[in-house]
């Protein structure tokens, strides 16, 4: 989910929370495929039927595809999550997360403190 529409629907909070959820749950996605990898390649043998063959190396090939898609999908919403939560201490008054969306310019959040109202833009 855009950072913008997230933490303009959810509040950052709740936008962050559900950023880690998805996030995590790409990587179990990822560790599991490449588990199941390995279980395939270890029952892989060319001696054996050429349609069992081929149906272990549509499965690992699939597996593996699924395995690389969830780490590049883990390490974007990571990166993201992680460049947002830097910016989101109130250079005022040092409160963490406690901010309203208030616009957008170029690419960036207009954000407002709601603790002593001090705005900035989290890139």
């Amino acid at each position: 989910m855009d950072p913008v529409l997230g933490i303009g629907k959810l509040g950052f909070k709740r936008w962050y929370e559900r950023q880690l959820i998805e996030g995590h749950a790409w990587l179990i996605t990822c560790v599991l495929c490449l588990l199941a990898v390995a279980a395939c390649l270890g029952e892989l043998s060319f001696r054996g039927p050429l349609s069992q063959v081929l149906v272990l190396a549509v499965f690992v090939f699939a597996a593996g595809a699924l395995a690389l898609y969830g780490w590049e999908r883990y390490r974007t919403i990571m990166t993201a999550v992680a460049r947002v939560a830097e910016r989101s201490t109130c250079d005022a008054c040092r409160t963490y997360a406690a901010f309203r969306l208030i616009g957008t310019e170029a690419g960036a959040m207009r954000v407002r403190c709601r603790k002593c109202a001090h705005e900035w833009r989290i890139d």
